[in-house]
């Protein structure tokens, strides 16, 4: 097993993967569904919660793990792939260096969240089309579609957040993402009985600075004043009065 989980918790994750699964027809007979591994206890989580669904659902569907490998040579998420492979997971992977790139394309005062996020989506799109999987999971959760919506909102002039199922612009990749309903404090909770190693990001040198970090912090604030904050953000989302906005498009 992947985890081991206290029953009540186990119970709730899957309840809630179930209910944003079946609202959004996220999981069907037959689906070929292609995790997208970073090494982190979100997508390892991902995959024992739909690994918990296919035991459960009266139909067939398939579940492989890809990571993209960023930090090559150095490759951290080594070990728990193979732990990941031996509970019978198809699992492979592929090695990017990605920091000459953007370092060559990218001026050394510029963001280079966007194109490292480009490269990064391209290459999982290749990877799920070349080895037959329809859908691509990500393991992004209730925080992060909160937190996605704040920063567009605050920065980007935009009501936008993170749709549970997406087309691609390809228009040939399906994203899914079966824990946004699932509040991140369950799956800190979680990864404490985890029996895979988690990977700590090494890549990635943005992780306390720029806009989704203030929106982080923002947030925190805001939960410390109104511990209902997210709750109702999260509300909110589920609830648009399209009369009460200004886009004429809508």
């Amino acid at each position: 097993m992947i985890a081991h989980l206290p029953i009540q918790l186990q119970k709730k994750l899957t309840r809630h993967v179930s209910q944003c699964s079946i609202a959004w027809e996220l999981i069907e007979p037959n689906d070929k569904i292609m995790v997208a591994f970073s090494g982190g206890k979100d997508s390892i989580l991902l995959i024992h919660l739909l690994d918990s669904i296919r035991r459960i659902v009266p139909f067939d569907f398939e579940i492989g793990v890809f990571h993209l490998n960023q930090s090559a040579p150095d490759f951290p998420a080594k070990k728990a792939l193979e732990q990941i492979a031996s509970e019978g997971f198809e699992v492979w992977h592929e090695d990017l260096e990605t920091a000459s790139i953007l370092a060559e394309k990218i001026a050394a005062d510029e963001s280079p969240c966007g194109l490292c996020s480009r490269l990064r989506r391209g290459i999982i799109y290749t990877q799920a089309t070349q080895r037959g999987y329809n859908k691509i999971a990500l393991g992004h959760h209730r925080d992060d579609a909160i937190e996605t919506f704040m920063m567009n909102a605050l920065f980007n002039g935009q009501i936008k957040s993170m749709p549970p199922k997406l087309v691609a612009d390809n228009g040939h990749n399906v994203i899914i993402r079966p824990m946004l309903y699932v509040a991140e404090e369950w799956l800190i909770e979680a990864s404490k009985y985890l029996d895979v190693a988690v990977t700590e990001q090494t890549f990635c040198t943005r992780g306390h600075s720029g806009q989704r970090y203030e929106t982080k912090q923002l947030l925190a604030e805001l939960e410390r004043r109104n511990p209902n904050a997210k709750g109702s953000l999260m509300a909110a989302l589920h609830h648009v009065v399209k009369t009460h906005l200004l886009d004429k498009g809508i």
